[in-house]
């Protein structure tokens, strides 16, 4: 056998038992050390608590006085910590004047009444009025109303148009469009002297509702005789024949009151 094979076989050997022999040294001084303070510290820790408790050390005519600030500053965390929750509980964060967006919406509230509100960003501002210049300066903030119905509207193609005024830092109103069954939107922008506008933003589309009711009339209507035909008539069989007559009395009763069948007087469908 090769001699080096041979003195690395006998230096890993060495090595393993060297590494036994530390873990084993290990075992046998945490022991003793266990064993020590078992029979020894013992004895140590009774020999001090004997001597703090000396009578001629705190006066015969006094107890030792024994330290209760673990106790108090227990407690003091935990109130402390009652305190901020009833602090977080009745902290109630204000809503912001503005969100950063830039952005009109339009909203119907009747057949000639509409609602609309905005949010416009000092950049985009500032933007429109450098266009204007030298005219910015007598510029006004404008709602413009257009009538967008049945178009698909590119904001020139509108059937007609008109502008409101917008004053004292509003940022919404109603708009007063006075024409039921029509679709609008809404531009807001600057509108300059020499009639140049420059749009800040532009709303979504609505349309009014009608201001009556509509003037579609069904050809067909039930009446109430076939209407206790299909809910009576199917149910009369299995069941006792004193409540399959009381029912038919009901519905005869109903029919004597006055309740006419909507196909002789007609009727109408919103």
């Amino acid at each position: 056998m090769d001699k080096d094979i041979v003195k690395e076989i006998f230096l890993l050997t060495f090595e393993i038992f060297k590494a036994l022999c530390e873990i084993v040294w290990k075992n046998i001084k945490g022991l003793v050390a266990l064993m020590w303070d078992r029979f020894f510290g013992l004895a140590d820790a009774s020999r001090e608590q004997a001597t703090q408790q000396e009578w001629g050390v705190t006066g015969e005519d006094e107890w030792p006085i024994t330290p209760e600030a673990p106790s108090v500053k227990q407690e003091e965390p935990q109130q402390k910590i009652e305190t901020k929750e009833v602090v977080y509980a009745l902290h109630i964060p204000e809503l912001p004047d503005s969100y950063g967006d830039n952005r009109i919406v339009l909203m119907v509230r009747d057949p000639e009444w509409l609602f609309t509100y905005w949010e416009l960003r000092q950049d985009v501002i500032d933007s429109a009025r450098n266009t204007l210049i030298p005219l910015a300066e007598g510029a006004k903030t404008i709602l413009r109303v257009y009538d967008v119905t049945d178009i698909i509207f590119n904001g020139y193609n509108a059937h007609k148009y008109s502008d409101i005024e917008v004053t004292g830092g509003a940022r919404r109103g109603y708009i007063h469009a006075g024409e039921p069954n029509r679709s609008f939107c809404v531009d807001i922008g600057f509108l300059a002297p020499d009639g140049t506008f420059r749009v800040l933003s532009r709303s979504n589309i609505v349309r009014t509702p009608r201001m009556g009711v509509s003037g579609v009339v069904d050809e067909e209507w039930m009446s109430i005789k076939e209407l206790y035909e299909k809910a009576y008539v199917p149910m009369g069989r299995g069941i006792s024949e004193s409540v399959f007559e009381r029912a038919r009395t009901n519905w005869q009763e109903t029919l004597k009151e006055g309740v006419s069948s909507p196909e002789s007087s007609g009727g109408l469908k919103s």
